[in-house]
């Protein structure tokens, strides 16, 4: 059998059966509705810079929380803004004495402004989550519930908010496959993934493993702490429930999001996760064979047949783990453009994978090494 045959039909074997059991982990997530009654105290930690459009919005969200006010504390970290962030946090400070404003001096980094609000903390579990961000009702309802045992992180659903247009369909279903992979692998009790939008830990397991989280990369802290419990045998537990939903902005321009993109990935070279780096590359490497397979049904006749069923094995593996987890987030709608994001999904994949290791990237009016 010809190699460029062989290769594709193990490889489609392989992601068929990893991704159809990521699948029923996801479904079984989404079985876990329990929220037992706890009291527990909780910091909220936000780190901003330059937020002035969004921070007022997410302060009232968890000035509305279903939760004592005397139960939780706000700690808003400013990392040098040069808007009006400062200004708008201060009003809310003034009014609410469970709100408190710190200010990084010398260092800049998201991963900075994290810590020196964890140290500030007065309560042990810490919640964070970002400025650009709204938050259920019982968000901090639903946490303290979680620690009630021996956990030691609590990840959570996030969604992005709707705007009209294919680049924020393409986003929905990019965040789809990620919630996807990090609950359904969570199931078997292999954490891989988390996002800092909705996450909550233990104070003393943060300040335990902040030293050795990796430090090359200014972003990360979230994904390379679970790394840190991870190796520690912590517990980490995560919860999929509508009232559990933290919703957060996507990107406007296709500009913003590759950038974005790069970000994300640019963190990938530093993953001590085996798991993480397995799905990875098994990713990769099926949207590469299937750019290969699009030039070839193109351009060469032969095995085509053969190359077909190999493409529509892959969709319809990926249509199964997208249909769940968009009927999770009721936006099932969504996967009426499933086809002409899946044609363009290996593009984007090869693009973002090879830049991210080669070109610079902005965040918040700072340029970074990939």
């Amino acid at each position: 059998m010809n190699l460029l045959l062989y290769i594709p039909i193990i490889l489609t074997i392989v992601y068929a059966v990893s991704f159809l059991t990521v699948s029923w982990g996801f479904y079984k997530q989404t079985k876990n509705d329990t929220i037992i009654e706890n009291d527990a105290k909780i910091s909220v930690v936000i780190a901003v810079r330059n937020e002035e459009s969004n921070i007022e919005k997410c302060i009232v969200s968890l000035l509305k929380q279903n939760y004592a006010v005397t139960d939780f504390e706000l700690i808003i970290v400013d990392d040098h803004s040069t808007d009006r962030t400062i200004e708008i946090v201060e009003e809310y400070c003034k009014r609410n004495q469970q709100i408190r404003l710190l200010k990084l001096s010398d260092k800049n980094a998201k991963k900075e402004a994290i810590k020196l609000g964890v140290e500030s903390a007065k309560y042990s579990i810490i919640a964070t989550t970002d400025a650009d961000c709204t938050l259920p009702p019982n968000w901090l309802k639903i946490i303290s519930s979680k620690f009630k045992g021996d956990a030691s992180m609590l990840l959570g659903p996030i969604e992005f908010n709707e705007q009209n247009g294919f680049l924020n369909v393409f986003q929905h279903l990019d965040m789809f496959a990620m919630q996807g992979l990090t609950f359904g692998l969570l199931n078997y009790k292999k954490p891989v993934l988390n996002n800092g939008a909705n996450l909550a830990f233990l104070k003393q397991d943060f300040l335990n493993s902040f030293s050795t989280i990796n430090n090359k990369t200014p972003s990360g802290d979230d994904v390379f702490l679970l790394e840190e419990l991870k190796i520690k045998n912590k517990k980490i537990v995560g919860f999929l429930h509508n009232e559990f939903i933290v919703n957060t902005k996507s990107e406007n321009t296709f500009r913003e999001f590759f950038n974005q993109r790069i970000r994300w990935a640019s963190k990938s070279k530093y993953y001590k996760n085996n798991w993480l780096v397995f799905f990875s590359f098994l990713v990769l490497t099926i949207n590469l064979f299937s750019i290969f397979i699009y030039f070839h049904l193109v351009l060469i006749d032969k095995n085509r047949g053969i190359y077909i069923i190999l493409i529509l094995t892959k969709w319809l593996i990926d249509f199964i783990l997208l249909f769940l987890v968009s009927s999770f987030f009721d936006k099932r709608r969504k996967m009426t453009y499933f086809v002409p994001v899946q044609l363009v999904y290996p593009f984007y994949i090869l693009v973002v994978g090879f830049l991210s290791f080669f070109i610079k990237f902005n965040w918040k009016g700072r340029v970074y090494n990939g």
